[in-house]
C-alpha cells in the first residue's frame, strides 16, 4: 500500500534544531513528489515556543485550504511498516519524544484509510496499536487513531491517489483566532517567528485566511517585510490582497 505524509506546516521546510527534519524527509519521503492538497485548516494554535505567534491545525469543520501531501518512500505492506511509519513522523515532530511514540499531551498522530482498498484487520491493528501506546481521542483524531477530516482532494476535486495518509494533529484553542489575532501575534514577536507563516506560504501551505493577515501585517510595515529572505513570499501575498489592501493602489 501507498502511503503518504500529509504536512501543513513547519515539517516540509525546517531543519529542525539537530537536522532530525531534514534527515527524516530524506530518508523518508520523496519530497520531490509532493502534491498540494485542499485540507481544512488554519493558524489555530499558539505556540509558546514561537513567541505565542499561532501555528496551523488542522479542524474537522474548517475552511478549505491547501497543504502538502508527500508520499512515503517506502510501501506500506505490514502494520510494523505503518507503525514505524507513523512513529518516525511523530519524531519529526517532537525530536525529544520516546522511540516508538505517536504523540504527547499537545497533539499526535492520526491517520486516514482509502475506503475500500484496506481491509478491516488492518484498520484494526491500527487501533490496537494506538491504543495500546495509551493515545486516546483529541483534536480530530479519534478513538481509534483514526483522522476526524475529509479525504484530501487534488485540485478540480479529484481524491488523492493514496491508500493511507498520515498526519499530524495538534490541539487549537478553545476559540479560534480571528486573522486580525493571527497578524498581531506576528506583529508582536521580535524573534523572528514571522517565518513560520512566510515560509508555509512559500512553499505553498496557505489558509483561507492568509490575505486578511498579510493585509493587517503589511499596514503595520514591520521591520521585517522588507529582508531579502522574505521577499518571494511577500510578492506571492502582495499579488493576491492586491484590492484588499486600501492602501494599494
Amino acid at each position: 500500500m501507498n502511503c503518504g505524509i500529509l504536512i501543513i506546516g513547519s515539517l516540509f521546510w525546517d531543519d529542525g534544531t539537530d537536522g532530525g527534519r531534514q534527515h527524516w524527509r530524506d530518508n523518508r519521503l520523496d519530497v520531490s513528489r509532493a502534491v498540494p492538497v485542499r485540507v481544512p485548516i488554519d493558524y489555530g494554535r499558539k505556540s509558546s515556543s514561537r513567541s505565542n505567534t499561532f501555528t496551523m491545525v488542522l479542524r474537522a469543520d474548517g475552511q478549505p485550504g491547501t497543504g502538502l501531501l508527500v508520499p512515503c518512500r517506502h510501501e506500506v505492506l505490514t502494520i510494523e511498516d505503518l507503525v514505524a511509519e507513523a512513529s518516525a513522523l511523530w519524531k519529526a515532530e517532537a525530536p525529544k519524544a520516546k522511540t516508538g511514540a505517536l504523540g504527547s499531551n499537545w497533539g499526535g498522530v492520526g491517520i486516514l484509510f482509502r475506503e475500500g482498498v484496506v481491509d478491516g484487520s488492518f484498520a484494526q491493528s491500527w487501533q490496537d496499536h494506538f491504543r495500546k501506546a495509551g493515545r486516546t481521542s483529541f483534536s480530530v483524531v479519534r478513538e481509534d487513531g483514526s483522522l476526524d477530516i475529509p479525504w484530501p482532494t487534488r485540485e478540480g476535486g479529484a481524491a488523492a491517489d493514496f491508500d493511507l495518509i498520515l498526519a499530524t494533529a495538534t490541539i487549537p484553542e478553545e476559540i479560534a483566532p480571528t486573522p486580525e489575532a493571527v497578524a498581531k501575534a506576528m506583529l508582536s514577536q521580535t524573534g523572528g517567528h514571522e517565518n513560520y507563516f512566510l515560509n508555509n506560504v512559500l512553499h505553498g501551505i496557505r489558509t483561507a485566511s492568509d490575505d486578511e493577515i498579510f493585509t493587517v501585517v503589511e499596514r503595520q510595515s514591520p521591520n521585517w517585510i522588507s529582508a531579502d529572505r522574505y521577499q518571494d513570499a511577500v510578492a506571492l501575498l502582495r499579488r493576491t490582497t492586491t484590492g484588499l489592501n486600501p492602501a494599494k493602489g
